[in-house]
């Protein structure tokens, strides 16, 4: 799936860095260890997967549709008939909404774009500093995923 390398090609990014050459005949890593390199490549496909999980997505769609309605003029009809399902929903308001930091109904109107605070964060640098303190093999608990209904 697009989304999913995507996601994982920009993780894998940021923690070995940029700038690696492949040999494109064998489709190998030149520049570090193929093996390590894959490693790295599953272990952010395991990040993908636990937030894909823990998100509730009912509550996204939602959120995302209710900011599309506020936020787009071309939808501010619809306020009068709001459903909980999202129905042309723009990628805009489900990242918005998935970023939304505030409980509670988010404020569309006043504030319709969550601040990106954390973009100058070298997060991988962060998580590799604190593994010093880790214990143990972590065993995470997946949530049962939300189900349409």
């Amino acid at each position: 799936m697009p989304n999913r390398k995507a996601v994982v090609d920009a993780l894998l990014q940021d923690v070995v860095g940029p700038g690696h050459h492949f040999n494109g005949a064998r489709g190998e890593v030149v520049t570090m260890p193929t093996e390590t390199y894959e490693d790295v490549q599953d272990a952010m496909a395991a990040i993908l997967e636990r937030v894909a999980v823990a998100v509730d997505w009912r509550r996204l769609l939602v959120e995302a549709s209710w900011r599309h309605m506020t936020v787009h003029p071309d939808h501010k009809e619809d306020l009068d008939r709001y459903r909980s399902e999202a129905e042309n929903v723009c990628g805009e308001c489900l990242a918005e909404a998935l970023l939304q930091q505030r409980m509670g109904a988010p404020d569309w109107e006043g504030e319709p774009s969550v601040e990106m605070e954390h973009q100058a964060v070298d997060w991988a640098a962060v998580v590799a500093g604190a593994l010093q303190h880790r214990r143990g093999t972590i065993r995470h608990a997946y949530r049962t995923p939300h189900r349409a209904r």
